[in-house]
C-alpha cells in the first residue's frame, strides 16, 4: 500500500498523505485536520512545493526504474520513491540545503526497499527454519503463528530460540547476548524444540 500517491501532468504535481494535500500552484493550500491553512507563510511554501514538484517531475520516472531493477517489482519500487519524496518534503527546508537533495531521496527510496527485502527474508527464513527444526508438517506458518509458538515457552528458551530462529544468531552470539555459556543456549534451544515440537503435535490431535 503506497503511503502517498503523486499524480503529474505537464503542468502540475499534487500528492497526497493521510489528510493532507498539496496541489502544485502558486496558490497552493495545506489542510490539517480539515483546517485550511492558508494565511500563514504563503510564499514560503508555495517556493517549497515547487521545489519538490520540480525535482519529482524530473526525477521520479528515473528513480522508480533504477529501483525496480534493485528490487525488481516496479510498485514496490513506486511506493519507496513515493515515500522518499514525501520525506524530502517534510524535510525540505533542512534537504534543500544538501548539494545534491536527489541522492538523499535515492537513498532513502533504496534503504526502504532493502528494509523490506530484510523483512521478509529474516520472516521466510525464520519460517523455514523453525518449521525444519520441529518438523512441521502442515502448511509453512506466518510470522505471527511462530511468534505464538514461541511465546509458550519458558523465559530463557523463547530467548535463546527468537534469537536463532527469528534474529538468526549464532550459539555464541546468543551466549554473549543472555550473558550465559555456550552449553547453556544448547540447552535452552535443545528444550525448547522438544517442547515445540510436543505442542505442535498436540495441536495436529486435536
Amino acid at each position: 500500500m503506497s503511503l502517498a500517491v503523486f499524480t503529474t501532468s505537464p503542468t502540475a504535481l499534487s500528492w497526497d498523505q493521510g489528510n493532507s494535500h498539496f496541489p502544485a500552484s502558486p496558490s497552493w493550500t495545506s489542510r490539517w485536520g480539515g483546517t485550511i491553512v492558508d494565511d500563514i507563510n504563503q510564499h514560503s511554501l508555495t517556493a517549497q512545493a515547487t521545489d519538490v514538484t520540480t525535482l519529482f517531475n524530473l526525477h521520479y520516472a528515473r528513480l522508480v526504474r533504477s529501483l525496480t531493477v534493485i528490487c525488481g517489482n516496479s510498485e514496490e519500487a513506486a511506493d519507496a520513491v513515493q515515500e522518499a519524496f514525501v520525506k524530502a518534503h517534510l524535510k525540505w527546508r533542512k534537504i534543500s540545503m544538501y548539494d545534491d537533495p536527489v541522492g538523499w531521496i535515492r537513498r532513502v527510496a533504496i534503504n526502504k526497499v532493502r528494509d523490506g527485502h530484510r523483512s521478509r527474508v529474516r520472516r521466510d527464513r525464520a519460517v523455514e527454519r523453525l518449521g525444519h527444526e520441529v518438523r512441521l508438517t502442515s502448511e509453512q506458518p506466518p510470522l505471527d503463528e511462530v511468534a505464538e509458538l514461541l511465546a509458550t515457552l519458558p523465559k530463557q528458551q523463547r530467548a535463546a530460540a527468537a534469537m536463532f530462529y527469528v534474529e538468526q544468531l549464532s550459539v555464541i552470539e546468543i551466549a554473549e547476548a543472555l550473558e550465559v555459556s555456550e552449553g547453556a543456549v544448547k540447552f535452552h534451544l535443545h528444550q525448547a524444540r522438544q517442547k515445540l515440537r510436543a505442542h505442535i503435535e498436540s495441536r495436529e490431535e486435536m
